[in-house]
């Protein structure tokens, strides 16, 4: 089991913070979340009443070592506590059972599941933040440090000999960061060789001074206050930069102190860390409405909503297509959500947990296009960065690249898209060097392709790599069904964010249905965001929806609302379609520029199936 100790909480609490913000639908999907980290390959071995007992090959803490006699892994277990507790609404305990460092050839956790509903909370240990991102960050960086560094000192008779008994001791001491910790008063409990040689006291007494006698603007105060960890970052005498980032350790809902983990900005573990983050923040290129507050950073399938048979029949082919690596080209009109199903259909991929990078070709000047996807080698170009820049393509790399607006892409750049698709490499701006990648292509377009061939403003061969697997979205007025399962939907995130609780009256509904919605879904979310901020009461009108007209004017009839006339005109319409193709539907619908299923349900809406 595993020992309870600060120098071990911050571990658990890192690896409980990531584990319960992970999206898990499905206790099955728990194991494949976790591994998808990188950090093992987790098999869920049995449920049984209130245990669950998983088995962890390749554990990122203890694999690889030789055993030590005593559990290791509590990254690992807070990992299983928080995604368990997310998912389940109940108080979990792990307790690991079989370990590395106990002579196992894999871990094993069980976990305990209480009777007691209610999200469990024990760690004020917050992951959204810029400053816990680079926390958590840093903390796996410092169990693999740890690894690596008992992986190259074991079998050192003298070393040891100076190993004390407790592992947590152990990786406190040998871990090649500074460390101090803090009781709940500010006052030093423990401090580690690194913090001691950090800091310049090496040799002095510490134990029981004030944690701001020996580490500069420590902000220790504020973390017992919060309960949030604290990124500071001060000069020591000589000049160097030292980074302190401050964690709260607790015992329950109780905070028992603080662990304070310094970083000298100029060493190489702080620089390559810093490096990979500005990778991964470079290499995760989300669509503008996944930052809006309330929807998932990360958008699959199950989060688009459909009632219309057209659409879920594009969505079967793309779940299907999501597992080859076939390049996609997605057709529709601006707003339909091109870019989501790029990238529901790359998470549903093989390639889910490399890059996905978007680039909006009609977005990038043509003459800064060539560089954004390949790249450029330093002195390429003037005012070409030191060191150059891998290009989208390069970042890409065993992941999938989504072309936006590829209709708008300039003829030169389609000839040397057309080479990469052909010889799977790249060659950056300003080198003679080619690099192999493994990137599938997904693209999109609001043009017409075959058009554009025709009129020689799009390459012929080009359109051929592309048009693989074809998928066209169809436009929101095809499909009026989904207009209040959508509506409501986005209510329902808007209310959230704008902290009301507000519904649409029927006669909302209505106009909402009477619109053709040429700007799409995105145009139905700029509407109800403006309702959602001009409505005073609980009760969205058409007025709000300024999608009509209500307003009378002094000596002037009275005015229909808009809604009402299209409504009225929408019907005639359909009427007069069926008189002259003697009640035929299909042949009605297509005059009507409808397919046949929107048809049927506007006829619904206006009681005419009944004619």
């Amino acid at each position: 089991m595993l020992a309870s100790t600060p120098e071990n909480t911050v571990y658990y609490q890192a690896g409980y913070s990531i584990g319960s913000q992970l999206p898990v639908n499905g206790l099955e999907e728990i194991p494949a979340k976790i591994s998808a980290l990188g950090i093992g390959d987790l098999k869920l071995q049995s449920v049984k009443d209130d245990k669950i007992t998983i088995k962890w090959y390749e554990c990122l803490t203890c694999s690889h070592l030789p055993p030590v006699g005593q559990p290791l892994c509590y990254l690992e277990a807070g990992l299983l506590a928080g995604a368990l507790n997310k998912f389940l609404k109940k108080k979990v305990e792990v307790e690991e059972t079989k370990c590395w460092g106990t002579g196992e050839r894999y871990c094993q956790m069980e976990a305990t599941i209480s009777p007691v509903s209610g999200l469990d909370e024990p760690y004020p240990f917050f992951l959204p933040e810029e400053n816990n991102k680079l926390l958590i960050d840093l903390t796996f960086q410092a169990v693999q440090a740890t690894r690596n560094y008992r992986q190259a000192t074991w079998g050192s008779a003298k070393e040891m000999e100076g190993l004390p008994l407790s592992i947590g001791e152990a990786i406190f001491h040998m871990i090649p960061l500074g460390l101090v910790i803090a009781d709940n008063q500010g006052r030093v409990v423990k401090i580690n060789k690194a913090g001691t040689q950090m800091l310049g006291i090496a040799g002095q007494r510490v134990q029981g001074r004030l944690l701001e006698e020996i580490l500069p603007l420590a902000r220790y105060s504020e973390i017992l206050k919060s309960g949030k960890p604290q990124v500071w970052e001060f000069q020591k005498t000589k000049g160097n930069t030292i980074i302190a980032i401050g964690t709260p350790l607790g015992v329950q809902a109780k905070i028992e102190g603080v662990l304070c983990q310094l970083f000298s900005a100029e060493s190489e573990l702080v620089r390559l860390l810093l490096e990979q983050l500005k990778k991964q923040e470079a290499k995760v290129s989300h669509n503008p409405e996944n930052l809006k507050p309330g929807w998932p950073l990360v958008f699959h399938f199950h989060h688009i909503q459909t009632l219309n048979h057209q659409f879920r029949n594009v969505l079967t082919l793309a779940q299907k297509a999501a597992w080859s690596n076939a390049t996609i080209l997605i057709l529709g009109e601006s707003g339909t959500g091109k870019g989501l199903l790029a990238q529901a259909i790359h998470e549903e991929s093989p390639r889910r947990n490399a890059p996905f990078i978007k680039v909006n070709c009609a977005a990038i000047p043509p003459e800064l296009l060539e560089s954004e996807l390949f790249g450029y080698e330093e002195g390429a170009f003037t005012g070409a960065k030191k060191g150059g820049k891998p290009g989208k393509l390069e970042l890409a790399d065993g992941g999938t690249i989504f072309l936006d607006e590829i209709g708008d892409m300039p003829l030169n750049m389609q000839a040397k898209l057309l080479r990469v698709l052909q010889d799977k490499e790249i060659e950056r701006l300003g080198s003679t060097q080619t690099r192999k990648i493994d990137v599938r292509v997904i693209a999109a377009t609001n043009r017409d392709l075959e058009k554009m061939v025709q009129e020689g403003r799009f390459r012929e061969d080009l359109f051929y790599r592309l048009n693989v697997v074809k998928l066209v979205l169809p436009p929101l007025r095809e499909r009026p069904e989904d207009i209040p399962l959508l509506a409501e939907s986005i209510l329902q995130r808007l209310n959230e964010e704008y902290g009301k609780e507000l519904r649409l009256t029927p006669a909302a509904r209505e106009c909402l249905l009477s619109y053709s919605w040429p700007g799409n879904v995105r145009e139905l979310e700029n509407v109800l965001e403006r309702a959602v901020i001009l409505a005073e009461d609980q009760e969205i009108h058409p007025h709000h929806l300024a999608i009509g007209y209500t307003g009378k004017k002094k000596g002037v009839r009275e005015i229909s609302p808009l809604y009402k006339v299209r409504i009225e005109a929408e019907k005639e319409a359909i009427i007069q379609a069926l008189e002259a193709f003697g009640g035929e539907k299909t042949r009605a619908a297509k005059a009507l520029g409808l397919s046949r299923q929107a048809l049927y349900a506007k006829m619904a809406r206006y009681g005419l199936l009944k004619k």
